[in-house]
């Protein structure tokens, strides 16, 4: 009976250690880890975009960029990652956020993003605009963009805000042309001014202070010796700003001018008296000495 039990304890020895044996994990193997579903790294990854942590949401969508899984959120996080570098505001992140957006568009230009990536190309040109006097390059690409995302998505959303911009990038423009203008004009080159000045009445009509341009082309205008037509852009001032400082000013430049074409009308009158033939002198009977 006494061995009965010894065998039967030993029995459940037994039984346990292979149990503990089953259950415990070969040495040097490592614990799989544990996989962070895809929507909760895109979710991570927007949170720290939210608190201004551009590169740190850029860690948790380049693991989505690597997941076989990704799904939808590939695109997502495509877009999310070009919006990270645009947060950054320098010249380089611009340029890799534009870089990003363009190629979301090229492979998915029909998408329900597609007028956001355009519309986010025609912001990060337009941050890169510095003053008139500089390279305006920034300012034409920015005017493109916005203009591309008018023509290609008309029924966007950012359709209407694309258009203000245009307007903005407009202003900056034609202020560039009455800068260089303005250079010419202080150097003696009146025709270059004027040039400058045209181009940009013709090119931007709406700018916001069309009346000093006017000035500006009247003054090159009378410079270059085109009385006429300078008379003609600075009454347009007085008629459509008229009780403003530019529109006084303008009415001085009206009277200088027409008391110059007074005095070069009277310097041609004396110039032409001596080509005039003279009438036939009448001779009197007394006026003897002079036959």
């Amino acid at each position: 009976m006494k061995s009965a039990r010894l065998l039967a304890a030993a029995l459940v020895v037994m039984l346990l250690m292979t149990t503990g044996c089953h259950h415990r994990r070969p040495k040097g193997e490592v614990a799989p880890k544990q996989v962070t579903p895809v929507a909760e790294l895109y979710s991570k990854g927007m949170e720290a975009l939210r608190k201004h942590k551009p590169a740190t949401a850029r860690k948790f969508f380049d693991q989505i960029a690597l997941r076989e899984d990704a799904g939808e959120y590939r695109d997502k996080a495509a877009i999310a990652t070009a919006d990270s570098y645009y947060q950054e505001h320098t010249l380089e992140s611009y340029a890799e956020a534009i870089s990003r957006y363009q190629s979301f568009l090229a492979f998915h230009p029909t998408a329900p993003d597609a007028p956001y990536c355009q519309f986010k190309i025609g912001e990060a040109y337009f941050e890169e605009i510095s003053t008139p006097d500089r390279d305006i390059t920034p300012a034409l690409s920015a005017r493109d963009a916005f203009q591309a995302l008018i023509e290609n998505y008309p029924k966007s959303s950012y359709t209407a805000e694309a258009k203000q911009r245009i307007r903005s990038v407009d202003d900056f423009l034609a202020a560039h042309e009455i800068k260089v203008g303005d250079f010419y004009l202080k150097y003696g080159h009146p025709k270059g001014a004027i040039g400058r000045y045209r181009y940009a009445i013709e090119h931007y009509p709406t700018y916001w202070n069309m009346p000093l341009l006017y000035y500006r082309l009247g003054e090159a205008l009378y410079r270059d010796n085109q009385d006429k037509e300078a008379l003609l852009y600075f009454t347009r001032i007085t008629q459509e700003v008229p009780g403003t400082v530019l529109s006084k000013n303008a009415r001085k430049q009206i009277e200088r001018i027409q008391k110059h074409e007074a005095a070069k009308e009277k310097e041609s009158k004396v110039f032409k008296e001596p080509l005039v033939k003279p009438k036939a002198e009448t001779k009197h009977w007394w006026q003897f000495w002079k036959w």
